[in-house]
């Protein structure tokens, strides 16, 4: 072989084995068996990890899904290109088993995650290294999005009725103990109403962590309930429905400064909860939603999968019809991203179907 076409083939294996950012492209995408960072089965992103899933098996791809990359995780793993570790849960020690049962888990694939799901806030947290990614003392810019899809998941704040608690303002002033059972989303929350954890616990109460504590019993007796919920038995809203069906609940209106405040946050919207969502919101509350969640990769993803994932997910949306959790695939919407910027193989897609311009 002559010089000169030994090194155009040189070039040319390396730019196969390559991808853009000179890293060594993933053998789980070019093998076709990607995997994805999501949630347990019945949590929201592993719902949607299952949802990709099943629309790239239309496309040749068999995805793996890692049922135990959730919270901020799998943004971590993607990023860092680490592999999913196990995590051990074992029922005989948690105090209700029915809080993450073991059938929700698997044991994570033996490779990085090469895609996932969060939340719009999560992925942008991790991409300025603010929020839970503050420790990692570093910002990770190399994400890009493959699709935006939306749910309904309100901020609620209720009170049981024997409380007598009628407004959060009220809960400091109390002398008595008072139990408040918490989920996502409560600190700015806490922070604007002076709802100090040490101070109930000085007085005899407390913090409930909804998804990790008590029976269902025991966690829907206490006296507030604050956090992001809807009308699904996800482990991270289900308590939801324990508590209104097993307690006598108030739902209690949050101040409009707080609201303005909380709509500020990346990923949050004005939103009203909708009569009858759950037992005892007896009118419309207003309210914010964090309604976007993305599903992202890195920026050295190739372009044909980008393109193969944003392909599938449109063509097949009736998937998230089915699923636990009501999931919304919006054309207007899907390829809106106004801090992380979209995938150019995904863009790709989006424009020939005219989403973009």
């Amino acid at each position: 072989m002559r010089p000169i076409l030994r090194w155009l083939a040189i070039v040319l294996a390396s730019a196969i084995l390559f991808a853009g950012d000179g890293s060594a492209q993933s053998p789980t995408i070019a093998s076709k068996k990607p995997v994805f960072a999501g949630a347990c089965k019945a949590c929201p992103w592993g719902i949607l990890a299952q949802v990709t899933t099943d629309a790239l098996k239309f496309y040749g791809y068999d995805t793996q899904i890692c049922w135990t990359c959730a919270t901020s995780v799998g943004p971590r793993q993607v990023a860092d290109k680490t592999k999913p570790v196990p995590r051990v849960i074992s029922e005989s020690t948690l105090p209700d088993p029915t809080v993450i049962p073991s059938y929700y888990m698997e044991p994570p694939p033996d490779a990085a995650p090469d895609f996932g799901a969060t939340s719009e806030s999560n992925l942008i947290a991790a991409w300025n290294g603010t929020g839970d990614y503050a420790k990692d003392n570093k910002q990770r810019r190399n994400y890009r999005v493959l699709a935006v899809v939306r749910t309904s998941t309100y901020i609620l704040a209720a009170a049981s009725k024997k409380s007598g608690i009628t407004n959060l303002r009220q809960i400091e002033g109390r002398k008595q103990p008072t139990w408040i059972e918490v989920g996502n989303d409560t600190d700015l929350i806490f922070n604007y109403y002076g709802i100090n954890p040490e101070s109930l616990k000085a007085k005899g109460g407390g913090v409930i962590r909804s998804i990790v504590g008590g029976t269902r019993e025991h966690r829907a007796t206490a006296d507030v309930f604050i956090g992001t919920g809807l009308m699904a038995n996800t482990p991270e809203q289900g308590w939801w429905n324990e508590a209104s069906q097993l307690n006598d609940l108030v739902f209690l209106d949050f101040e409009e400064p707080l609201l303005a405040k909380l709509v500020q946050e990346p990923g949050y919207e004005r939103a009203s909860v909708p009569l009858g969502l759950l037992r005892g919101v007896d009118r419309r509350i207003p309210t914010v939603m964090r309604p976007n969640h993305f599903i992202y990769t890195r920026d050295d993803s190739p372009d044909d999968f980008a393109y193969a994932v944003a392909k599938s997910l449109d063509e097949h949306r009736q998937l998230f019809q089915t699923q636990l959790e009501p999931w919304y695939y919006d054309p207007q919407t899907v390829a809106v991203s106004k801090t992380i910027p979209l995938h150019p193989g995904a863009l790709k897609y989006y424009r020939e179907r005219g989403y973009i311009k």
